[in-house]
């Protein structure tokens, strides 16, 4: 089996502090197209440093399989892959001291008329300093690298609701700190982004705690694990209802659990 790779958290942030470069739009970019179209779009990258820095780009494809762990790779793909669709006008470049730059990508949506929901891949920008002449005769310094890993969407048709299923719900207690985590499925065609939701009862019928976790992309077909932290219930008995709600519909699962 081909070796995968684990998405690091570069996927969450769309600057990180002191990198050498930034990037200015985001790393969720999301187009809405057709069956035969060509679409056009921008990542802005800026050199944050007064020396130059060299950016790698290429493609990952992003997997979300349900009870395990998030992946990147390049290795195997999936049928709702974007990368046989996308190219970039560049495979890498040089940065001048804070320059900022440009990059273009370009999807040819195949003329598919059987083409519908959401399509996806992983942009990724790998940034290091460029290997100058003189180092290469005393050898090279390693550094760490800095990866960003921009998701780019394209919503092919007319969005349809998506339903979601709550795969896994788990009460976890670790070292004191007692956990729910939960797996959300989406069973549907188009990515949605829920926030979870979290209402907890004691025996007398009020109101304990509230909990939510902002909204996070869920794929058509895989899973997004949630975690909501209820550490700090006193002890006792409670039953809960956990909601997941992106907007157009909303899902929920009773729950009843003892805090010991």
């Amino acid at each position: 089996m081909k070796k995968l790779f684990l998405v690091i958290s570069f996927l969450l942030f769309s600057q990180i502090s002191n990198s050498n470069v930034v990037v200015l739009n985001g790393l969720t970019h999301v187009h809405n197209s057709e069956a035969g179209k060509t679409i056009t779009g921008v990542v802005k990258l800026k050199n944050t440093k007064d020396t130059e820095q060299r950016v790698i780009i290429y493609f990952n494809d992003l997997f979300q399989e349900c009870g395990k762990a998030t992946i990147l790779t390049a290795d195997v793909s999936h049928k709702r892959s974007l990368l046989k669709w996308i190219s970039t006008n560049i495979n890498e470049r040089v940065l001048k001291p804070h320059e900022e730059y440009e990059l273009v990508y370009t999807i040819e949506v195949p003329n598919d008329s059987s083409l519908d929901g959401s399509y996806w891949g992983v942009l990724m920008i790998e940034v290091e300093k460029p290997i100058k002449e003189d180092d290469l005769s005393y050898g090279v310094k390693l550094e760490s690298k800095i990866r960003y890993g921009i998701q780019i969407i394209t919503d092919i048709k007319e969005r349809k609701p998506s339903e979601l299923d709550f795969y896994n719900v788990e009460i976890n207690d670790n070292n004191g700190a007692k956990m729910i985590n939960v797996d959300v499925q989406n069973n549907g065609i188009f990515y949605v982004q829920p926030t979870l939701v979290l209402e907890v009862f004691n025996e007398n019928g009020e109101q304990a705690k509230k909990e939510e976790v902002k909204f996070k992309k869920i794929y058509p077909g895989y899973c997004k694990a949630f975690t909501l932290d209820i550490s700090d219930l006193p002890k006792g008995v409670y039953s809960a209802v956990l909601v997941a709600d992106y907007g157009e519909n909303m899902y929920a699962v009773d729950l009843e659990f003892e805090n010991k």
